[in-house]
């Protein structure tokens, strides 16, 4: 089961804190709605690819609102991220048990574990360079485990969305949704499937990602 947090409850969660951004609890119900789809569609792509859903990794769970959709699919989550004030707050609201946060930097955070998905949603275009956050997940991802994420594109449209969301671009958008999608690629992970919101112009990338066999070999 999907779960959007309420408005109200999120307004009532959100700090000053960039990683929730406002869309998520934005007063217009359509772009709440569409802000929301991106991870409408990770979880019903999670609910066809996945054959073992023991464990997940939230990779930069930022303000922890995927969380509570997770934890339902998994026996076992785990969220990482700089700052986790709000992600307590949602885990604690929710009151999900199965959910084990680590605020810690990912190049340091040391992972007893690898995991069945990983998901990185909206959070690798925010790393200045891409091979260490990639590196860094297939360490943690089983070699026969999917990496799911979701990218901002930039194109026309998404400059209109913004402007009618009243919400500006963040100024630590290192990389297009296009860049991150080569980045993974070079570091031998194959895209098995793929879902845009908006087709002619769109707005996110999402993607459902494997190991090649030769890069599974390797790592084990």
């Amino acid at each position: 089961m999907f779960i959007e947090i309420p408005p109200k409850v999120l307004f009532g969660i959100a700090t000053d804190s960039s990683r929730m951004p406002k869309l998520y609890y934005h007063p217009r119900w359509i772009a709440r709605k569409f802000f929301w789809l991106r991870l409408r569609y990770i979880h019903a792509l999670m609910r066809r690819h996945l054959i073992n859903r023991n464990s997940c990794l939230d990779f930069g769970c930022g303000s922890g609102v995927f969380l509570p959709t997770l934890s339902n699919l998994f026996r076992s989550v785990r969220g990482i991220d700089l700052e986790m004030v709000e992600a307590r707050n949602i885990a604690e609201y929710y009151a999900l048990k199965n959910v084990h946060l680590i605020s810690a930097d990912i190049f340091s955070a040391v992972l007893d574990e690898r995991f069945d998905a990983i998901v990185a949603a909206d959070v690798l275009e925010h790393f200045d360079s891409l091979d260490r956050p990639v590196a860094q997940i297939k360490l943690w991802l089983k070699g026969d485990g999917l990496l799911f994420t979701s990218l901002p594109t930039e194109n026309y449209f998404t400059m209109v969305t913004r402007r009618f969301g009243k919400y500006t671009k963040p100024a630590d958008h290192y990389y297009s949704g296009e860049e991150v999608e080569t980045a993974l690629r070079n570091h031998g992970f194959i895209k098995i499937k793929s879902i845009t919101l908006a087709s002619c112009f769109p707005l996110y990338l999402i993607g459902v990602w494997r190991q090649n066999a030769a890069a599974t070999a390797e790592k084990a």
